[in-house]
């Protein structure tokens, strides 16, 4: 018998097909900042305590048989490993949900696409509204707050110990990824409040453009001639004939002839 033909298996729907290459890549972007900054704070909270163990339990330790050691440290290795393993598998719906998170829907967001240079100008008019007020709360602040901070400050370089500053080292860049990501998302979703009523505008107007060249389609020669002039200012007829003006006019509102 003859062989059949092999059919290539098909391909199913990829989720990030609906995202364009840009999305994705600020989203990803977004999830390893956020990883990275965790990944920080679990250092410094892992250092933290074993700076804090008693003495006498490193002493214990080194006192254990070479096998005992070897094993200590790598059981604490492979449960890093099974954490990095469980990382990766969770790593592709992590993004996608980031997305979900970052972006509209992207069938609301085709609707949009001819409106990107409002969209442009509603983020930069969003960042000088999130300076004004950043600014306007350094402004209000106390003066006594900025001692209170300096006070903290040189506290802290006294008294902190390596796991503490790796610790707030991560949680400061946690905070500063989770700013930028909240202010992404309020320009990403916040900016299509003014787009919809910007469209429906539009579409209100292209309703009564609509409606208008039906009406004047309806019209006898005489009316519409009045409602040209009406509408323009200018004669629909000279020495007899049709105007240019007129006869385009005709044209855009659907009138034959």
């Amino acid at each position: 018998m003859p062989r059949k033909s092999r059919k290539a298996p098909e391909k199913g729907e990829d989720p990030f097909d609906i995202y364009s290459t840009w999305d994705v890549r600020v989203a990803r972007m977004f999830y390893w900042s956020f990883m990275i900054s965790t990944g920080i704070i679990f250092g410094g909270i892992i250092v933290t305590i074993l700076l804090a163990i008693d003495p006498k339990i490193w002493k214990a330790y080194a006192a254990l048989a070479v096998g005992y050691q070897v094993a200590i440290v790598a059981g604490i290795i492979t449960g890093f490993l099974l954490l990095i393993v469980l990382f990766y598998a969770l790593f592709h719906g992590g993004i996608l949900r980031m997305c979900r998170l970052l972006y509209k829907n992207r069938l609301l967001a085709k609707k949009y696409e001819d409106f990107t240079s409002l969209r442009w100008l509603m983020g930069i008019t969003l960042i000088g509204l999130y300076v004004t007020v950043i600014a306007l709360i350094i402004g209000l602040l106390p003066g006594g707050v900025l001692q209170v901070l300096a006070d903290a400050w040189k506290w802290a370089v006294e008294n902190f110990n390596p796991g503490h500053w790796i610790l707030w080292l991560g949680f400061v860049v946690f905070l500063v990824v989770g700013f930028f990501f909240v202010m992404f998302i309020l320009w990403n979703h916040a900016v299509y409040l003014v787009l919809r009523r910007v469209k429906r505008i539009k579409e209100e107007e292209e309703i009564v453009t609509e409606m208008k060249r039906e009406s004047v389609q309806k019209m006898d020669e005489d009316a519409r001639q009045k409602e040209y002039k009406k509408q323009t200012g200018k004669v629909a007829t000279y020495r007899g004939r049709s105007t240019r003006g007129y006869r385009n006019w005709k044209k855009k509102m659907g009138v034959r002839g």
